[in-house]
Order: structure tokens, then C-alpha cells, then sequence
């Protein structure tokens, strides 16, 4: 029996747009197309791909993501790694990769943020670990999780900042601002990036 793109994109849990992708790919090709050039994908093979996203949830298959804002501070970035390795050790969770940048938190072209989505979007693992949120951004966390969501998986943030006020967070978030555009200022005075 063959179904509907809609339909095999769910049974894989991804979206229609990943399975054009597989498509280019040649990762998950299509069983045919109709005569008006609509994919039809064997129900059997979607099926297949619905008991392994299954199997990786049941197995609690997650992801790691780890960052520091400049290379002096690589140490950290490998305390980072083995915190969560640890975390996901104790939780009973298999650590399948853990991706990782220097970079600031307020940059969105971050390479190891954009495998981690790719990852997410490709194998809907069943957590995505940072040690604290603002590792994983500065701004724009709820639309990172919202994003998350839509593969079925979840963030889980080792430590919550819940101990600071409101106007410690505030604060925190300006030296952040004003840190980031200090650094972006001093690289173009550099000729190290190109001026916004």
C-alpha cells in the first residue's frame, strides 16, 4: 500500500520538507509519483521508520550541546562535555553526540547550534542536554525548544538560574548585549569581520 507524503513524514517523524530532502539525498526515495508528480511512499517502509524513532525514544537516545564565548576558555568547553556525559550517564541515557561551539551566545550562525538542529530534525532523539540555557543561547531558547518540540524532543537544562531576580537577569543580559557588540567592534576595527 502506498500513502501520502503527509503521511510517511509522520510515520518517520519528520516533517515533508525532510523527506524532499532525504529525497535530493537519496537517503529515502520515494516507492513512486503520481501523474501529477505527487510522491507515494510504501507504507511497509514508513512503518519501519515509525518502530526505530520508537526504539530510539524507549532507548533514551540523547544529544548534547556545549559552548564558550572565546577560545581561551576551551577548558571549560571540555568540562561542559564530560558534565554531560556524566548527567546522561546517571539519568540511564545514551549519549549519541555532543555538539559544540566558541562562540557568542547571541550568534546564530553558531556551525555546532545548526548540526544540532539538523540532528534533532533527522533522528527526533528524546532530549537535547546543555548545562545551563543561556549555553545553548543567549536570547531565543523558547524558540529553539519550540522547535524541538515539533521532533518530540525536549531540552533539559542541568542547572536552573531560578536563585537570581528578575533584575539580576536584566542586568546579566545587558553586560551580555554589550560584550557581544564590544567583541563584533573590536574584530572590525581588526578587519577580522566585516561590518552589519
Amino acid at each position: 500500500m502506498l500513502v501520502r507524503i503527509g503521511i510517511a513524514a509522520k510515520l518517520q517523524g519528520v516533517s515533508a520538507s525532510t523527506l524532499r530532502r532525504w529525497e535530493k539525498e537519496e537517503k529515502y526515495l520515494p516507492e513512486r509519483r503520481t501523474r501529477g508528480g505527487h510522491r507515494r511512499y510504501k507504507l511497509v517502509q514508513a512503518m519501519k521508520g515509525e518502530k526505530e524513532r520508537r526504539g530510539r525514544k524507549q532507548k533514551r537516545i540523547v544529544l548534547g550541546y556545549a559552548r564558550v564565548s572565546a577560545a581561551k576558555q576551551r577548558k571549560e568547553l571540555q568540562n561542559q562535555k564530560e558534565k554531560l556525559q556524566k548527567f546522561a550517564k546517571q539519568k540511564g541515557w545514551k549519549m549519541e553526540k555532543i555538539f559544540a561551539d566558541i562562540a557568542s551566545g547571541m550568534n546564530e550562525q553558531r556551525k555546532g547550534l545548526q548540526r544540532l538542529l539538523n540532528e534533532v530534525a533527522t533522528t527526533s532523539p528524546f532530549a537535547v542536554i546543555c548545562t545551563y540555557e543561556d549555553r545553548l543561547a543567549r536570547f531565543g531558547t523558547k524558540v529553539i525548544s519550540h522547535y524541538c518540540q515539533a521532533f518530540s524532543t525536549s531540552i533539559v537544562v542541568m542547572h536552573n538560574q531560578q536563585s537570581t531576580s528578575k533584575e539580576e537577569r536584566l542586568v546579566g543580559d545587558m553586560i551580555a548585549l554589550i560584550t557581544s557588540f564590544a567583541g563584533r567592534l573590536h574584530r572590525q576595527r581588526r578587519g577580522k569581520a566585516p561590518p552589519n
